[in-house]
């Protein structure tokens, strides 16, 4: 039964982003949307909706170039990709009154890691809430930072909505020709590090911190994903600043540090130029965004809680040790096991997708660097770019379009979808032990 459930849940969060990402590919290519470039052809219609769906932000034609309808399409499809049409589904059952079967919320409580069946209606309320919160006071805060650009009232809030629901969702997309005003509006740049940080936390830690007070004690999930958080914007950032001071003596400023740190992990906007950053510095980026967001959230990647997983078994492996205990909890063997599986095909995906684009005689011409980069880009649904993207071809485009897809819904997600979980047996083998060094 619980298989079922399990398979059940996978199968609507799978063909969902599948149907959404229609939807979205026929609005791209309908007269209503116009572009710069001319006509749009069916694959860089497809290519664009999936980034908007899977929240990523890769483009193979400008995003600027889109009328009006056009980018309302994109950012349409971006709230409805961030949130899931899961959540939105079920939160549109929540407003009309209506209740879920106890089918319906073992559904939700599986796509939603295992969250109390009981408190379903309420967390997708929360998470309804707290995204309607967010996104008004982003756009009520950024419209200050475009007004000063003198642009009219109209176009200010319509690029402050745009930019809100892009940061939020951690998806990238930017409407603006260089893609961002920002490189030299600190206010503006503070104000969408908060916004992709709120939205790359994850729904779980965020019910959890407001219904603190009934709890009395914070999951061990949500200290892990706030540790860990920590520890990644500051390691990054000092990484970042550090590493192009010591290479090119290039004078980033910390707050361009610490933005660039908080986006390579989901969102895939910039405020430098990130083809004049020196390789050690490049390299930091991609190991920030395969590590992504946190579970549950609008952004992607391996995540927080894996990477948490993965280190401290690593260290515990180092003293000697076979247990993983943090903040003074035992952490199930299973899950460790399991964070290790999603790191190795994580790590295997970007080998196999750069493998393929490299084998393409359209790849001729783009560095192994860059077209790894943008595989990783691709992968962990992040949204920064070398330059392949713009560039690539049919097979390079259908290679991205994948990866982007995989991404969004999970690589082990998609994998137990399609392999059948087989009942546990009892039996019992004789141990052996292996020469590993």
């Amino acid at each position: 039964m619980a298989v079922n459930v399990i398979k059940k849940s996978q199968f609507y969060m799978i063909f969902s982003f599948l149907g959404l990402i229609l939807v979205g590919t026929l609005l791209l290519k309908s007269p209503l949307v116009q572009h710069n470039n001319g006509g749009l052809d069916w694959l860089n219609a497809l290519f664009t909706a999936t980034s908007a769906v899977c929240v990523v932000g890769l483009t193979s034609i400008p995003t600027d170039g889109f009328n009006w309808v056009g980018q309302l399409v994109i950012m349409l499809l971006i709230q409805g990709g961030g949130l899931g049409m899961v959540t939105i589904t079920a939160s549109a059952v929540l407003m009309i009154g209506r209740d879920f079967s106890w089918g319906g919320k073992k559904v939700l409580a599986s796509i939603s890691e295992d969250f109390p069946i009981s408190s379903i209606n309420e967390m997708i309320k929360t998470v309804v809430g707290y995204t309607f919160f967010m996104e008004l006071s982003g756009l009520i805060l950024l419209l200050p930072g475009f007004l000063s650009y003198d642009l009219s009232f109209g176009e200010a809030l319509r690029q402050s909505l745009f930019h809100t629901i892009s940061a939020y969702c951690n998806a990238g997309f930017s409407t603006l020709s260089n893609n961002f005003i920002i490189e030299d509006s600190s206010y503006i740049k503070m104000v969408m590090t908060a916004l992709i940080i709120a939205g790359g936390l994850g729904f779980y830690v965020i019910y959890d911190i407001l219904h603190h007070e009934r709890n009395k004690h914070y999951q061990i999930n949500t200290k892990i994903v706030l540790a860990t958080t920590f520890l990644l914007l500051f390691a990054g950032t000092l990484s970042i600043k550090g590493l192009e001071w010591l290479g090119t003596h290039h004078n980033i400023s910390w707050l361009d540090a610490f933005f660039q740190s908080t986006v390579c992990r989901s969102a895939g906007f910039n405020s430098v130029n990130l083809t004049a950053l020196n390789s050690s510095t490049q390299f930091i980026l991609v190991l920030l965004m395969m590590v992504g967001a946190s579970p549950n959230s609008t952004g992607g990647g391996m995540k927080t809680t894996t990477f948490a997983l993965v280190l401290l078994s690593i260290w515990n492996s180092i003293r000697g040790k076979n247990r993983v205990v943090v903040f003074g909890r035992e952490i199930a063997q299973e899950y460790c096991v399991k964070a290790f599986a999603i790191m190795m095909i994580y790590i295997s995906i970007v080998i196999i997708g750069s493998i393929f684009v490299c084998a393409t005689v359209e790849a001729s011409g783009f560095t192994l660097k860059q077209i790894g980069f943008e595989v990783v880009s691709a992968l962990t649904t992040t949204g920064l770019s070398l330059g392949y993207s713009g560039g690539a071809g049919t097979y390079g485009k259908t290679a991205l379009i994948i990866c982007m897809f995989i991404g969004r819904i999970g690589p082990f997600a998609i994998f137990m979808f399609f392999i059948s979980k087989n009942r546990q047996s009892h039996l019992s083998y004789p141990e052996e032990h292996i020469i590993l060094t």
